[in-house]
């Protein structure tokens, strides 16, 4: 049984879920309210599932990338609750849950190449490349920072592509655009994508990792770097961050 948590982007969100099923889940798309709404939204899963908290085997958190501010929130509670039960957590990086989302809700999608979005303010966009299986998804580029110009051209070379998520909406502005791609702005962020991708394909962190663990952000907040990517095979993700495999079966 996992509690997860979804605040990387506006959606403020938690959910239970066990073997693969969602137990209960609340959430709202609105901005400025995690602070405010997170705790009671915990309580509420947990009444809706005639549940305590003695119940739960692990803390799932959306890792990022994302809002500075929404992951901080949702990382202090998970850790919160991690320490007083303790309980591990397990960290989904954002635009995996994000992916893995849309392969949940389109059964029929298999085969789609799909780039989840995340509005990282100004022109850019928080992104990454994945493929849909019989299994599940599976990653094909790093998770990376760039501008929605940028995005399309990248996009050009994987041919048809799906585009996801809040940022989605930057994209189909964004002249060569419209008619080019998919869009699908209603597929957000889910806590129980989050919970579901933690429970199959997770690695609860040992206490002293939890101690340590930071969000995924991929940018400098001190002097940002446009374009930076994270990844295998530049800037390696810290273990506490790291998925076991790129591919997550559902």
């Amino acid at each position: 049984m996992i509690v997860a948590i979804e605040t990387a982007t506006d959606v403020c969100g938690a959910a239970i879920v066990s073997d693969g099923r969602v137990v209960a889940q609340r959430s709202i798309n609105e901005k400025n309210i995690h602070s405010e709404k997170l705790l009671p939204m915990i309580d509420g899963i947990l009444c809706d599932a005639s549940l305590t908290l003695d119940a739960i085997d692990a803390v799932a958190v959306s890792i990022g990338p994302g809002s500075f501010t929404g992951l901080r929130i949702g990382l202090s509670t998970a850790k919160g609750l991690s320490m007083a039960l303790q309980k591990p957590i397990i960290a989904v990086p954002t635009l995996d849950a994000l992916a893995y989302e849309y392969c949940r809700t389109n059964p029929a999608s298999v085969g789609a190449l799909i780039c989840p979005l995340i509005d990282a303010k100004r022109d850019e966009v928080f992104y990454c490349f994945y493929e849909t299986t019989d299994a599940g998804v599976k990653r094909l580029s790093e998770y990376s920072i760039e501008s929605v110009a940028r995005v399309g051209e990248e996009a050009a070379r994987y041919g048809s592509v799906v585009f996801v998520g809040d940022g989605t909406r930057k994209m189909e502005i964004t002249p060569g655009m419209a008619g080019k791609y998919r869009f699908a702005p209603e597929n957000i962020c889910s806590p129980s994508s989050v919970g579901i991708l933690a429970e199959k394909e997770g690695r609860r962190l040992s206490a002293k990792e939890t101690s340590t663990l930071e969000p995924l952000y991929l940018r400098d907040f001190v002097t940002t770097q446009p374009g930076r990517k994270i990844g295998r095979e530049s800037q390696p993700i810290p273990a506490a961050h790291q998925t076991p495999a790129h591919s997550f079966k559902g």
